[in-house]
């Protein structure tokens, strides 16, 4: 029989890690190095954690893993933006991707393999989902970040792989132990939500009181333009999810930041970007404005002129708005290339 996987140390709550502990006769103590190892000098191995009992590490070592991801490929960009493709205990791949510029260094975290909304320009969902993400194998993400540059990165954007809010749960353990003072240290607002627009998700985000940014993928300015580019299954109406906005808005403080990929002959039209100024106004939004990365669709990004006039047409509407460099190109560093790539030439 195969060996059964073992356990994350980070899927544990702190009870049920102290209570682990107290079961090798550990004293109490021990948790606090224990959660400094893993959230403070990024432990990878037991072997790198000095202070604790050589006793103890082999009796944790034989049902628990400190690390859950094993990188299988690194690729960097000219300009710095390093992608990873991660395997899982279970054999399934991730994909994660730092950001970096001279302010601060970005990661760029999945939340599942696959994805089910299944947009059409982005390769995440193009096979469909197969599983959310745990806890553990969502912090991990952001560890290997930190342990690839030797220091702390400045900010965290849930924007990979998945749609965050059908993973919530996990996606919200993961982030409050990110946030947590004895754990990672990474202020809240530091935090930015990308989701589809999710509407229930919205919604049960807000009730959290979490004051993590929420972003938006728009990428239409009304239901029959998104129609074409979000299958039915999880596409809420514009109105629905301008109304989730705002009662997040509402329980959070936290001003909202739509996404809006620039699809050359879509959603690029001078009347585009005055409906959605119009829907910024409304919401008290901020636009982040994403030429289309190549993917598995017939949509292109327009030429880079169109793109600087649709932004200039936000900007004197008076609707805060910026466009989006695009990073990482020569390393395929949109959510889901480089997994769709390898899956393909197995």
């Amino acid at each position: 029989m195969p060996e059964p996987y073992k356990t994350s140390l980070k899927d544990l709550t702190d009870a049920e890690l102290a209570e682990l502990l107290q079961q090798y006769g550990a004293p109490p103590f021990r948790i606090n190095q224990l959660r400094h190892w893993l959230y403070q000098k990024w432990a990878s191995d037991f072997s790198e954690m000095k202070n604790l009992p050589a006793a103890l590490l082999q009796h944790l070592q034989e049902k628990y893993l400190v690390f859950s991801l094993q990188v299988k490929e690194t690729l960097t960009a000219e300009d710095g933006t390093v992608k990873w493709l991660s395997e899982l205990a279970d054999g399934n791949r991730i994909e994660t991707v730092l950001i970096r510029t001279p302010e601060r260094a970005t990661v760029c975290i999945s939340t599942q393999v696959g994805c089910q909304v299944r947009c059409v320009f982005c390769a995440s969902g193009k096979n469909g989902l197969i599983r959310n993400l745990s806890k553990a194998e969502i912090i991990d993400q952001v560890l290997l970040a930190c342990r690839f540059m030797q220091s702390k990165i400045n900010n965290i954007v849930v924007m990979g792989m998945g749609e965050p809010l059908h993973n919530l749960s996990n996606l919200a353990q993961a982030l409050d132990c990110l946030n947590d003072l004895d754990g990672f240290a990474l202020g809240a607002r530091h935090i930015t939500i990308s989701t589809s627009g999710i509407v229930p998700g919205i919604r049960e985000l807000a009730d959290l009181g979490r004051p993590w940014n929420l972003a938006i993928s728009l990428h239409a300015t009304s239901d029959h333009q998104r129609a074409e580019i979000i299958p039915p299954a999880f596409r809420y109406p514009i109105a629905e999810i301008i109304a989730a906005c705002q009662y997040h808005r509402q329980l959070t403080n936290r001003m909202p930041t739509l996404e809006y990929a620039l699809l050359k002959d879509h959603n690029d039209t001078p009347a585009d970007a005055a409906r959605l100024a119009e829907l910024a106004i409304r919401l008290r939004a901020k636009i982040n404005l994403i030429p289309c990365n190549p993917g598995p669709s017939r949509h292109q990004a327009p030429s880079p002129a169109k793109c600087r006039e649709f932004l200039a047409q936000l900007n004197n509407a008076g609707v805060p708005a910026t466009l989006r460099l695009r990073k990482g190109d020569s390393i395929q560093a949109a959510c889901g290339q480089l997994r769709q790539q390898q899956a393909e030439s197995i």
